[in-house]
């Protein structure tokens, strides 16, 4: 009996082409019953109802997959704090300081100072003292970068001037 089950639960789910075509069923010398398309002697004729016919509609537009979290760009900032823009800084030394600050705070990484086009100190305070500066004119910007070296934000270059007293002048 259980065979018998099994074929004509396989006999309602062929597809429909095969469906309308003659199904004919033969029962074996073991007892076992057997359904098959090609006629087989022994075997009869078996008219299905079109209810066994398998079919579908057309599919529907699928839907746009969402993991339902989205992952938010952050956007980080990096300033310079100290010399301002055009900052003339008065040292006879040569020696100044440029400091930063960057959002967020939290990131990590490193920064690193562009000093007249050239890379000149790297570190992870954002705080850069720089000695022996000629004077003059000097473009100064930084780079905040993370711990694999991609660029997390930068500073528009800015120039300071460095003013140091002339040894040539006579305070007579």
């Amino acid at each position: 009996m259980k065979t018998l089950t099994f074929w004509f639960t396989i006999l309602l789910t062929l597809p429909a082409a095969l469906t309308a075509q003659e199904v004919y069923k033969v029962e074996q010398e073991d007892g076992t019953i057997l359904y098959t398309d090609a006629p087989v002697a022994g075997g009869e004729a078996v008219s299905l109802p079109a209810s066994t016919a398998n079919v579908s509609g057309a599919m529907g537009q699928p839907k746009p997959f969402s993991t339902g979290t989205s992952k938010k760009r952050t956007n980080y900032t990096v300033t310079i704090a100290t010399p301002a823009p055009e900052a003339t800084i008065r040292n006879n030394k040569g020696n100044l300081t440029i400091t930063t600050a960057a959002q967020p705070g939290s990131a990590g990484g490193r920064f690193q100072l562009k000093f007249n086009g050239q890379i000149v100190q790297s570190n992870t305070t954002g705080m850069f003292r720089l000695t022996g500066v000629n004077r003059g004119a000097h473009t100064y910007s930084v780079l905040w970068l993370d711990n694999t070296g991609k660029t997390l934000a930068s500073t528009e270059e800015q120039t300071l001037y460095l003013h140091q007293a002339s040894a040539l002048i006579n305070n007579n």
